[in-house]
């Protein structure tokens, strides 16, 4: 217990004296610290106004840091030699007048001859992707591949599916194509 009555104020001015070496630091911490934008102004060197006459004494003072806002620290431009052939651009202008833009051609007429054609093309390449398909599915089932099996079936019934609906409209954009060179005549 005498132990305990000697380790006591030890303990006791021990953590005092730690706690009070904290609160100078967070105080020194906090007396130091600036906001990024006072911070800056601070290390700013302040603004003089030179006249055109003053110009050789202030060459003799000694160079103060410069300031770089944001926007100048970017890189400036690429600047490419013009080659023969190059067009120079012209300098951009304020409030300068609209453009006038290329007139835009007129669609072409999608007769039922056209479509008939865009169709059978459609019909065309879908049939190839069928037959595609077809021999994919039964390398997979050579495999033993079920689950590509499984796939490469459900995209031949759509692709199935997809072609009697694109023939049923060939056959009436073929009626459609024949009535329209008729009216032609």
């Amino acid at each position: 217990m005498r132990d305990m009555d000697e380790l006591a104020p030890r303990l006791k001015w021990g953590l005092l004296g730690l706690g009070l070496a904290l609160v100078l630091l967070v105080l020194v911490s906090v007396l130091e610290w600036r906001p990024l934008s006072s911070k800056t102004e601070a290390m700013a060197p302040e603004a003089e106004v030179v006249a055109p006459g003053a110009q050789a004494a202030q060459a003799t003072k000694t160079p103060r840091a410069k300031v770089v806002s944001p926007v100048e620290a970017l890189p400036a431009a690429t600047v490419v030699a013009l080659e023969p052939g190059d067009v120079v651009p012209e300098p951009e202008v304020e409030n300068a007048p609209p453009q006038q833009n290329d007139e835009i051609q007129p669609e072409l007429p999608q007769t039922a001859r056209w479509r008939l054609e865009k169709t059978t093309h459609i019909t065309t390449l879908l049939g190839r992707d069928v037959e595609r398909l077809e021999r994919e599915r039964a390398q997979a089932d050579a495999r033993g591949d079920a689950g590509r099996v499984r796939q490469l079936d459900t995209m031949l019934q759509r692709n199935r599916g997809r072609l009697v609906i694109l023939r049923e409209e060939i056959r009436t954009l073929t009626d459609a194509a024949e009535q329209e060179s008729r009216n032609e005549r």
